[in-house]
């Protein structure tokens, strides 16, 4: 290094200095009266893989920490869109190749972002001017042969990479010359008025056409460990330096910040990137090695309209004017690949600039406009969630780049609806509105040629729902009308929006299958029904299936519409007189209803949460008893001489421990019912979801047939004075058990009622067993047989209680179902008893919680209350942050609200609070007693 350079540069002794990725010293802010303040923060030298070069020259860099902020994070409206400007710049760079990596894990340690493209590169004057902020002179030079309009124009677009990482590397390579700068965003710091300034001075180093690769390698290592990345590859020759690419640029992003670790989404990333970026059969993106190409959207359409030739087919709307244009026609440039054969017979491929002439229309403000509209015969497939990017709706260009990446309808309004919009595109070009692109290039601003543009876009959508109204209208579900009941079906009741509906799940959408409660094996099936064209719905029918099923599920063999006789809702109404098909119509408008809201573009996740809530509200408004802890316990203690209450109490007794039970009883079905935790997959490929059959034994008459002793002989004379003693009234013996009847019937239960999950326990709940706390007692040694788990009521309704105050699930009590005696579950459950003594959290944080986040605009999710308890030092899991939200329903059931999502509360705390303390006074002091201690009084500050 020269003396001249050295002198230029800053001295490494500077204590404000550091290297890329080392701890820094605070900048030191310097008040000067009537001017703002300036800090220089000294030279930022190379990251660590580029560090092998000579220092030749730095880039002075000025910025403001306020502008920085507000220029940067607020620029753009996600990770992904600040991303772009990345490959953007690419773009304008000439480059005919982009390629893009991401580490697998960006929250890793050390996980990088790298952006690698042939384009034309920067010398050192290029890298002073690339750090220009606010300053672009991309379109004062001319353009790179292949690219006739850049796109960038603010020069604000480098600020971006300030959004995903502390430290941003360009390495670069133009004329011969290989260079490596590094800006450290970390000195940028503190002081957030406008126009403080930072000074910093970036090292420019030079390496050798080694180095430069080894610096590559280096970053792109992550990414091909044991080989070489596509882009070395593709940009150094492996035999002969000459047959190198004559320009590159690596951006490396280092040190990533929180934005990026937790907000890029590959998926969307991808979607961003294809579809926002200009369509030029020149520009090739590549992500992590594998090719992207530029999303469209495909399938049958069933109409077209072409600006500058359609105009004709529009109606006029007075409230919304546009024009009158002025057909004309455009060059329009695009590079085309020629094939060609060489005297030796190879082939050989180049890119030629073709022109053709392209049908536009000259608007009086919006100026030249060109593009397409499309109607499709299905809807085009959107991501959940927003983890993917959407094919419907417009595209609007302005020079090539995409301006409203997530503004599916470009803000025309709600008439943008009435299911049109999921099966319509439209790529609209409009270069004249370049004045109006904002800095963020992710709108337009407020304009009169805006409003005209707009106004034309509307006349066009509306003629695509004029035809696609006029293509379902004949589209009735004819089969209801048969029985003469419908004579003539409303179009509301059309089989389009079903048609669509079915096609999307056909297509992949996971929450639409459950929601029709279709498997991958009913797939066939539904294309069938999808292309025969015949009746969608042939029949209404009512069937018996798992209670935990939608009221309403859809048949494709059969073309039916199944209405689910094991759901609580319909349970509790069918036996009423004449509701039978009233409740079937109910069922289908449940799946009408959903496929009417995706026509109006309501994303399935969202459908599926909202249909989640109702059909939760179902079950709960026929709930046969409080959701009280203790009057469900109470009910128990009540039923042990009615054979009917105990099954019932039984039944309500599992359902409030978090199980979904299937209530079948009689002695058809040989069992009273079926069990299932769902727990899901927790140790992959297992899950600890589990069954069990249960069944209910009371002593229906407590002097009668069944309190004989083991030989048959009475207990009691007429007198009703008792006989003998060595038998204990209130227990059954272990032949009225009859265990091995109970094993039989939990083995064939599986198939005869098409299970999800096979039994594997039984659950044997009576009042008392006789002989059941004598080790040799009979009645054990059948149960360890036939493995049938016995419990008494009483410890059944002792568990009721403790989960009210311990907040047990299914997950807690699946070793329950490894004791099989009545002494071992009763053991088992006064273990549990002492552990329940004070609750986990205590209550008043549970409370506190729920309280402070219910008052924001957002319902409180039970995931986000566990996330709040996990800040109080309460770190729980999915399941257990369930139970202690129902545990705390079901001390106080008027004043807690919850469902499969959300908690909320229906009373003050205090009144809660109070509901608690009473429910509390009706349980056993020992068992209360200090849990009671948590629950604050009416006069306590919280």
């Amino acid at each position: 290094m020269t003396d001249d350079v050295a002198t230029a540069s800053a001295s490494t002794d500077d204590p404000t200095t550091a290297r890329a990725g080392e701890p820094r010293p605070p900048s030191q802010r310097v008040d000067v009266e009537g001017t703002a303040a300036e800090v220089d923060a000294g030279s930022v030298h190379v990251a660590d893989f580029a560090s092998e070069g000579s220092i030749v020259d730095t880039v002075p860099v000025h910025i403001s920490y306020g502008i920085i902020e507000r220029f940067s994070e607020g620029l753009y409206s996600s990770p992904n869109k600040t991303f772009e400007e990345l490959v953007t710049n690419s773009y304008d760079a000439g480059a005919e190749t982009v390629w893009v990596y991401l580490s697998s894990d960006l929250a890793a340690d050390g996980a990088t972002i790298v952006v690698v493209d042939d384009g034309e590169s920067m010398d050192i004057n290029g890298l002073k001017d690339l750090w220009r902020i606010g300053d672009s002179r991309k379109r004062e030079v001319e353009p790179p042969k292949n690219r006739p309009r850049p796109v960038g124009k603010f020069g604000i677009g480098k600020l971006a990479t300030y959004v995903l990482a502390d430290n941003l590397t360009y390495l670069t390579h133009r004329d011969g010359k290989y260079l490596a700068v590094t800006m450290d965003y970390g000195r940028v710091t503190g002081n957030t008025e406008l126009l403080s300034g930072i000074q910093l001075a970036l090292e420019v180093v030079e390496l050798s056409r080694a180095q430069a690769l080894e610096s590559l390698h280096r970053a792109l290592t992550p990414f091909a460990p044991g080989r070489q990345c596509r882009a070395v590859a593709t940009l150094f020759d492996a035999d002969d330096a000459a047959k190198d690419a004559p320009s590159w640029t690596a951006a490396i992003l280092t040190s990533l910040k929180p934005v990026a670790q937790n907000g890029i989404e590959v998926g969307r990333l991808r979607w961003v990137l294809r579809t926002a970026l200009p369509l030029n059969p020149g520009f090739n993106l590549w992500m992590n090695d594998a090719p992207q190409p530029p999303s469209k959207a495909s399938g049958a359409t069933s109409w077209v309209f072409t600006v500058g030739v359609n105009e004709d087919q529009l109606v006029k709307n007075r409230e919304s004017p546009w024009g009158p244009g002025t057909p004309t026609t455009i060059k329009q440039e695009e590079l085309t690949l020629v094939e060609t054969e060489g005297p030796d017979g190879a082939h050989h491929s180049r890119l030629e600039k073709v022109e053709k002439l392209v049908p536009a229309i000259k608007l009086p403000h919006a100026g030249l406009v060109w593009g397409q509209a499309h109607l499709y015969e299905k809807p085009l497939l959107r991501g959940k969630s927003g983890g993917l990017g959407r094919s419907h709706g417009f595209f609007v260009r302005v020079r090539g780049r995409l301006i409203n990446l997530d503004d599916e309808d470009f803000s025309l309004g709600p008439e943008l609806r009435h299911g049109t919009l999921t099966r319509f595109n439209m790529e609209v070009n409009a270069d004249d509105l370049d004045d109006q692109v904002a800095s963020a290039r992710e709108s337009l601003r407020e304009s009169l040629a805006l409003t005209e543009l707009k106004n034309y876009l509307l006349a066009i959508f509306n003629k695509a729902r004029g035809v696609s109204k006029e293509q379902d209208t004949g589209d009735k579900m004819g089969a209801l009308s048969k029985n003469g009941r419908l004579a003539d079906p409303p179009p509301a009741l059309s089989q389009g929006p079903l048609r669509r509906m079915l096609q999307r799940a056909a297509d992949g959408d996971p929450s639409i299958r459950e929601a029709l409660g279709l498997g991958d094996e009913d797939l066939p099936e539904v294309e069938n029904a999808l292309q025969d064209g015949m009746d969608l719905v042939d029949k209404v029918v009512l069937e018996r299936l798992d209670s935990h099923e939608g009221i309403m599920v859809y048949d494709p063999k059969r073309r039916a519409a199944v209405l689910n006789q094991g759901h609580p809702f319909v349970v509790n109404y069918i036996d009423s007189k004449r509701v039978a098909e009233p409740l079937k119509l109910l069922g289908l408008t449940e799946i009408l209803t959903q496929a009417y809201l995706l026509d109006e573009n309501v994303a399935p996740d969202v459908v599926a949460r909202v249909m989640r809530r109702r059909d939760s509200f179902l079950r709960a408004i026929t709930q046969r008893y409080p959701h009280s802890a203790h009057i469900i316990a109470q009910a128990l203690r009540d039923a042990s001489n009615d054979e009917n209450a105990l099954e019932d109490a039984v039944a309500d007794a599992l359902e409030l421990l978090g199980y979904d039970v299937l209530r079948l009883g009689g002695s058809g079905h040989g069992t009273d019912g079926v069990a299932t935790a769902r727990l899901g997959l927790r140790k992959e490929p297992m899950t600890d979801s589990y069954a069990f059959t249960y069944d209910a034994k009371s002593t229906a008459n407590a002097v009668g047939q069944l309190l004989k002793d083991e030989d048959g002989k009475p207990l009691y004379g007429e007198d009703g004075k008792r006989l003998r003693a060595e038998s204990s009234p209130g227990k059954i013996r272990a032949d009225t058990a009859r265990t091995s009847i109970l094993k039989v019937h939990r083995q064939r239960a599986s198939a005869k009622h098409e299970l999800p999950v096979e039994p594997a326990f039984t659950l044997l709940v009576a009042p008392g067993f006789q002989g059941g706390q004598d080790e040799e007692g009979l009645i054990n040694d059948v149960c360890v047989n036939d493995a049938i788990t016995a419990i008494t009521v009483q410890d059944l309704a002792t568990l009721v209680e403790l989960f009210a105050l311990q907040g047990l699930n299914p997950h807690d009590l699946r070793t329950l179902f490894d004791e099989r005696t009545p002494s071992q579950t009763r053991a088992w459950v006064e273990a549990r008893s002492r552990a329940a003594r004070v609750p986990r959290p205590p209550v008043a944080t549970l409370v506190d919680c729920i309280v402070r986040y219910s008052e924001q605009k957002r319902v409180t999710s039970k995931d986000a209350l566990g996330a709040y308890l996990a800040a109080e030092g309460h770190d729980l899991r999915a399941d257990e942050i369930d139970a202690l939200v129902r545990g705390l329903q079901a001390l106080a059931p008027r004043s807690v609200f919850t469902d499969d999502r959300v908690v909320a509360l229906n009373a003050t705390p205090a009144s809660l609070y109070r509901e608690i303390r009473e429910s509390l006074d009706l349980f056993d002091d020992e068992l209360v007693n200090q849990y009671r201690q948590t629950v604050p009084a009416d006069d306590e500050k919280r």
